[in-house]
């Protein structure tokens, strides 16, 4: 599996068929391998906590791989939170005859760990998007209260492992699937048919951005249909469970494939799931006929949007100016390769300024909720929240919901999505 990325042409080391994918024996023996090119580089060592604990180990043991005990080699990779920072800037990512591939080893062992050891009902329910979403929206008022109650965060943090300082997502009153079908307008659809891959986020959490979305949308006379799709699987790859991430696949591969026969692209507004979708989808269903054609048709939405532009298509009759952005673009954004395409967007509207904060906010999934890992998550992220509160700008905005939860709870400031600021700019119909 390749992918455009900076240096050139990069692949995966990931391959589920390899007969020695789930033995413990090879599975430390490549660790240390890696390790052992890792330790003398040590270039990542201020991107997650995946490094220092790898290269504290080393130290421990006066650079000697072979005295690192199993709990040792398994810690460096069971911190690894999947922002893949490591994997688009390290010189020695396949092709390279090195071919090291950190976050694909995480999941690896964290696939042999969940397979031999399995893993807590809590952390389960909490992966299972589909179901707390459905669970939870009819109760969107009472949900959003108790969430913000102090002593209910006390006992869900220690029922369920959630910090009770880490702000959740909101809960939508009704779904974004619900809302479009009442709410689409007729349009001609002469710039393009796009199956849209909803997310998660915006069917039970956030109905603003995708209100946002369909406006924009409507405003470029793109036509839009939603397919039915179930969450995209990289959830379950935080506690290691492949199979249920593959069945996720293999479900909207098959819903979205149709969609694809029929000239349409597939847009997807959350980075994270345009990743899974392009690039994981790929690895988990590799003998799967279709998976390649709807891979190939997978646009982010501001990618998208970006080449309406390029071919002077893109509605440019901005009514309002949006004053000075702080625009954080995650990780997950960096790994599609695809640019600063909601940067170049914005940049459109008229006396609007656009500041670039590249850094990684450490939110990814549920590293950035968990008690045992929320103050590490905090501290990755640190450097984004400061650059962001020194920025003086008007908005603050982000691509990922989950990135702009921790910003927003670190500098007190909302955080919006580029297709609510360029929504916003278009001024009221």
């Amino acid at each position: 599996m390749q992918e455009l990325a900076l240096g050139g042409v990069k692949d995966f080391e990931f391959n589920i068929k390899d007969p020695n994918f789930l033995n413990e024996e090879a599975l430390w023996e490549e660790a240390k391998r890696v390790y052992s090119k890792c330790k003398d580089c040590r270039m990542c060592v201020t991107y997650c906590p995946s490094f220092p604990a790898l290269f504290d180990a080393v130290d421990r043991h006066e650079d000697d791989l072979q005295k690192l005990s199993k709990e040792e080699l398994a810690l460096p990779l069971e911190l690894c939170f999947h922002c893949k920072q490591c994997y688009f800037k390290c010189p020695y990512t396949p092709p390279h005859e090195w071919r090291i591939d950190f976050p694909h080893l995480s999941l690896r062992y964290k696939v042999w760990k969940f397979k031999n050891k399995g893993a807590k009902l809590t952390d389960k329910l909490m992966l299972n998007t589909d179901l707390v979403g459905k669970l939870s929206v009819p109760f969107a008022p009472v949900v959003n209260k108790v969430n913000n109650i102090p002593t209910f965060r006390v006992v869900m943090e220690g029922l369920m492992g959630v910090d009770r300082r880490a702000k959740l997502p909101p809960i939508n009153s009704e779904t974004f699937v619900s809302w479009f079908k009442k709410n689409r307008k007729p349009v001609r659809g002469e710039n393009g048919k796009v199956a849209l891959f909803y997310t998660c986020l915006l069917n039970y959490n956030y109905l603003e951005r995708g209100k946002a979305l369909l406006k924009v949308f409507e405003k470029n006379d793109i036509y839009v249909e939603i397919p039915e799709q179930q969450c995209c699987g990289i959830p379950f790859f935080d506690i290691g469970d492949i199979a249920s991430a593959t069945e996720k696949a293999r479900f909207n591969v098959q819903r979205l494939k149709p969609y694809v026969d029929a000239g349409f692209d597939i847009v997807v507004p959350v980075p994270t799931c345009a990743l899974q979708i392009k690039y994981e989808y790929p690895l988990l269903l590799p003998d799967d006929p279709d998976v390649k054609a709807v891979s190939e048709r997978v646009y982010d939405v501001h990618e998208y949007l970006f080449r309406l532009h390029q071919e002077k298509r893109f509605n440019r009759d901005f009514k309002v100016s949006m004053g000075s952005i702080a625009y954080h673009i995650p990780c997950h954004l960096k790994s599609l390769n695809v640019g600063y395409r909601a940067l170049a967007l914005m940049r459109l509207i008229p006396n609007t300024k656009v500041q670039l904060i590249e850094r990684c906010s450490g939110h990814d999934g549920t590293f950035g909720v968990r008690k045992e890992t929320f103050d590490m998550s905090i501290k990755v992220g640190s450097k984004l929240f400061e650059d962001m509160k020194n920025s003086g700008a008007d908005l603050y905005v982000s691509d990922c919901p989950l990135s702009g939860n921790h910003i927003e709870l670190m500098t007190g400031k909302r955080v919006y999505h580029p297709l609510e600021v360029l929504a916003m700019a278009y001024g009221e119909d």
